[in-house]
């Protein structure tokens, strides 16, 4: 039976072993999850339950929307008009 370690140092490896061809040269895939993989629809859903659960507690007032629908990494959401710009910018803050 695999540890949590285990499953974590797999996860790990792929995915930072993302290789891909284009136009005949082969690169490297430095950020994200390659599209196309397995794993990436799950680890796309995990990190926006993480941002989920940490907007409600964090964001200010006028930031906080108030309709918030999601499927996979596509959000729709209502927010007050104005602060689509400053939601986003929140919520990239979060990542750090």
């Amino acid at each position: 039976m695999l540890e949590v370690d285990d499953i974590t140092e797999l996860l790990e490896f792929i995915l930072t072993t993302t290789y891909f061809c284009f136009n005949g040269q082969i690169y490297w895939q430095k950020f994200g999850t390659a599209m196309g993989s397995p794993v990436s629809p799950l680890v796309a859903n995990m990190f926006m339950l993480h941002l989920e659960q940490k907007l409600p507690d964090t964001a200010p007032e006028d930031l906080k929307p108030k309709l918030w629908k999601r499927y996979v990494n596509d959000v729709r959401e209502v927010v007050k008009k104005g602060s689509v710009e400053k939601l986003t910018e929140f919520l990239n803050e979060l990542d750090d």
